[in-house]
């Protein structure tokens, strides 16, 4: 009784609102939209996010050159005074190269393949039922985060995931983090080597760089306006990482790129390749929006709860004969907002 519960404590739960018809496209499906980044709520997320990490340039470059220094020290067990003396005799500059290189794909690289689901922490919250409510009966899905497809489902499909908290205020530590942790160490390991060098040398350092690439597109990807922060929002990133094409390699399939020795890879049964098919909406603007259809497990949704409304017993009435039509074992309850439409 008492591991059960400590389960259920430690269990991370994510909330979806969405209209009526948008409930029941989704239990129908079994699957999310994930809309192109570019035409999210907040039209400047992904410019914001590119524009901060520029601003951060100098200062990360500084920085990296540090850690270079004790990760090297480290490296030779060494004090760092000798290290960055032993320094000077060692081809470690090239770290500092592929970091240009770093800024350079952040710079010029077109990010036009991120889509995006959102989600939130916040269960029942009248915020949301406010801004993102239909002004009849709406719903709040919630999900249970541990129950959601890994990254292995998605990189078995040639693409690229991430889970992430949205970032209202971005800090320097978050970018230190990946350069530190990720970047620098593995090239360093790779020019310190003696049995790499070369040609494998600048594939292996390439393919580190790319890596961190996509680290920060997910990053990129989850920072936003701190105007929004209310929404306390979580978000589902996928990115199609296409082809690649560094130094003076040809342009490759980026999981031919990489090692994927390990991927056991899947046929797709669409006729485009693409096992998250691209789509069009159109959104209340007018305007049309790429999206991509993701599916989840049906026993990923342990909840559905029903927003203000003025027919919550027949709303109740009508979202368990569906469920139960589509065989889904969810629990439906009712805010306890005692907000109304008057």
């Amino acid at each position: 009784m008492e591991l059960k519960l400590f389960e259920a404590l430690n269990m991370e739960y994510v909330y979806h609102y969405t209209s009526a018809e948008g409930l029941k496209g989704i239990l129908e499906s079994k699957s999310l939209w994930a809309t192109n980044a570019a035409y999210l709520n907040d039209f400047r997320e992904i410019e914001e996010g590119i524009n901060k990490i520029k601003l951060l340039k100098s200062s990360l470059k500084k920085y990296a050159e540090t850690k270079l220094e004790e990760i090297y020290a480290k490296h030779k067990n060494l004090p760092l005074a000798v290290a960055q003396k032993a320094m000077q005799n060692e081809k470690v500059h090239l770290a500092n190269y592929f970091l240009q290189f770093l800024w350079d794909i952040i710079e010029k690289n077109p990010l036009d393949e991120i889509y995006t689901t959102s989600f939130t922490t916040e269960k029942d919250s009248l915020n949301h039922w406010l801004t993102y409510g239909s002004e009849q009966t709406s719903y709040c899905i919630k999900f249970n985060k541990d129950r959601l497809h890994t990254d292995e489902y998605y990189r078995q499909r040639k693409f690229l995931s991430g889970y992430d908290d949205v970032d209202y205020q971005p800090t320097e530590k978050m970018l230190h983090t990946l350069i530190e942790e990720y970047f620098l160490p593995e090239v360093l390991r790779y020019i310190l080597d003696p049995k790499v060098s070369g040609k494998e040398l600048d594939k292996k350092c390439a393919i580190a760089t790319i890596e961190i690439f996509n680290e920060v597109i997910f990053k990129v990807a989850s920072i936003k306006n701190k105007a929004f922060e209310y929404e306390k929002e979580y978000r589902f990133t996928l990115f199609n990482p296409g082809v690649v094409a560094l130094n003076d390699n040809e342009k490759i399939d980026y999981f031919d790129f990489i090692d994927s020795s390990h991927i056991g890879f899947l046929e797709s049964k669409f006729e485009t390749g693409q096992f998250f098919p691209l789509k069009y909406r159109t959104l209340k603007s007018g305007i049309i929006a790429p999206y991509r259809v993701v599916p989840f497990p049906k026993d990923s949704i342990e909840e559905i709860i029903i927003g203000p409304s003025e027919n919550n017993d027949l709303a109740a009435k009508g979202l368990k004969s569906l469920l139960s039509s589509l065989d889904y074992v969810v629990k439906v309850s009712s805010t306890e907002t005692s907000f109304r439409r008057v």
